[in-house]
């Protein structure tokens, strides 16, 4: 015997749509479902946008915020405590450092003050013979220019032993110090110690690098093609969700005036606005940034209406009554809730899904399924 099924005609003309939607790549939905799930149809939006230009900033602190620290004399390294990252007072001691030299200038200081003391009396003594005619005026020029001769080494050896941070009060009570204490010409923290116990160091060693914290701000690379755009008082956004999770703005200040020939770019200095972020940015921090360059007209749709892939997305257009098509899109810039969508396709008099895309999206995925 054999048995044969059977199916009524609506369930064979339910499943022949079914499979023209499928082909069609298509969903069609009832009106009770489109109810329910709050979609909402409608034109897409021409939306003044920013014009935005995308760029790389570094975190980076002006010329008196930098310190190279060195000491104008030869000598040791007597001590140190200082590493890279430690932080500084200005005017607080980095290293100690023992000098031979120092301590012959500071001799040599204290024998010219002895000598101009010696001079000057002699000078005195001219003075009055001269006046007496007792002796002759060459004596009395002879000891006018020994004294100026001296006064002039006492006040050079005075300043290079103040340049070394020399106490000369404490040096003219016979107080001879043989060691240099390096001091922090600015407030900061370490960036680079290159000091050892019992390293010798000269003149022209940099013994130590000093960031100053103060100041922070933007160094910004554009590249040439966007120059024309480039304005000085344009307000910066700052994209790095470690700095902070909210915009954080800043403005330029500085346009650089030369394109540099390796990276075709010229650099901007972009001053930060809220000081609260300032202290939080670490200097040598990269930063993306985007640069507002004024207003352009786009077509946007709301963040609802796109079902987001990678850096594309997908709307859905409706092609006739509550049936809809998934169409992939470029997007763009997004603002206040508004995406720009980028389309070969004429889409600015076109039915599209404004609210319940994402629920069409798992619909349409499950029907596939």
């Amino acid at each position: 015997m054999t048995v044969t099924g059977c199916s009524s005609p609506k369930a064979d003309d339910a499943k022949t749509q079914q499979k023209k939607e499928a082909e069609n790549n298509t969903i069609t939905l009832t009106q009770t479902q489109i109810r329910n799930a709050g979609i909402e149809t409608g034109n897409p939006d021409q939306t003044n946008l920013s014009e935005v230009i995308k760029a790389n900033g570094v975190v980076d602190v002006p010329p008196m915020n930098l310190a190279s620290v060195s000491v104008p004399i030869s000598g040791y390294v007597k001590s140190t405590t200082m590493l890279p990252g430690s932080p500084v007072r200005q005017g607080e001691v980095l290293a100690n450092i023992y000098s031979m030299d120092y301590i012959q200038m500071q001799q040599d200081y204290l024998q010219a003050i002895s000598r101009l003391k010696f001079l000057t009396q002699e000078l005195d003594r001219q003075t009055v013979l001269n006046q007496e005619d007792v002796g002759a005026r060459k004596k009395l020029q002879q000891a006018e220019s020994e004294v100026s001769s001296v006064q002039a080494q006492t006040k050079a050896l005075q300043i290079k032993l103040q340049l070394l941070g020399c106490n000369i009060d404490n040096l003219r009570k016979n107080n001879i110090s043989s060691t240099i204490n390096v001091v922090s010409p600015i407030s900061g923290y370490v960036k680079l110690s290159t000091l050892s116990i019992g390293k010798n160091v000269m003149p022209t060693d940099v013994l130590f690098e000093i960031v100053g914290t103060a100041h922070k701000h933007l160094e910004v690379k554009v590249f040439e093609k966007d120059i024309t755009k480039i304005r000085k008082g344009q307000k910066v956004l700052l994209i790095n969700p470690v700095i902070s999770s909210q915009p954080v703005w800043g403005e330029i200040i500085l346009v650089g005036k030369t394109v540099e020939p390796e990276t075709k770019s010229i650099n901007l200095h972009v001053h930060i606005l809220d000081e609260e972020m300032e202290a939080r940015l670490t200097v040598g921090q990269f930063v993306n940034v985007k640069i507002l360059c004024g207003t352009r007209t786009a077509l946007t749709l709301p963040e609802d209406a796109v079902v987001r892939q990678g850096t594309d997305g997908q709307i859905f257009i409706e092609e006739k009554a509550n049936t809809f098509k998934p169409v992939l899109v470029k997007l763009g810039e997004t603002e206040k809730g508004n995406i720009e969508i980028i389309s070969n396709e004429k889409l600015e008099s076109v039915k599209i899904v404004r609210k319940g895309a994402s629920i069409i999206e798992a619909m349409h995925s499950g029907e596939e399924n």
